[in-house]
């Protein structure tokens, strides 16, 4: 396993707290929310659009998954990281979300690494409209978790 793993309650609880305080608009600048990443440097983010199209992928996101910021760059999230049978849902949940803005609550999912392998993560998904922006801007924040047994 690559990268550090969380206790499932530890792992939950981190996740959730940056989802409320998103939900709750701390925070309302893109460099908020990049230096609240910063300082924790545990949590796997990637940044994407409504389509799936990777623009943000931080180290932690390298450690975890296997691929490096250039190898995921414009890639697709759904294709990447999510097994088949996940990448409709995944879809569907992005563009209900892109109307009703409203994000699927944070939970424990196995993904895959770029080896193949499943890895447990808990995950959270934030959707941000900063400034002027009609597009939003998704994020997903990861930590590893033990396997769920």
């Amino acid at each position: 396993m690559k990268g550090k793993k969380y206790p499932y309650i530890e792992a939950k609880e981190l996740i959730e707290s940056i989802c409320t305080a998103a939900k709750a608009g701390e925070y309302d600048t893109r460099e908020k929310f990049l230096a609240m990443l910063d300082a924790n440097p545990d949590i796997a983010a990637q940044g994407y659009n409504t389509f799936g199209k990777i623009f943000f992928w931080n180290r932690s996101s390298a450690h975890l998954y296997g691929y490096s910021e250039t190898a995921a760059f414009n890639k697709n999230i759904f294709d990447l990281i999510l097994p088949p049978e996940l990448r409709q849902f995944a879809k569907d949940l992005i563009l209900s979300a892109n109307k009703t803005n409203k994000m699927p609550e944070p939970s424990a999912v196995d993904v895959l690494q770029r080896d193949g392998e499943y890895v447990t993560i808990f995950s959270g998904h934030i959707m941000f409209r900063w400034g002027n922006s009609v597009s939003p801007e998704f994020y997903c924040v990861d930590v590893s978790i033990e396997p769920l047994t």
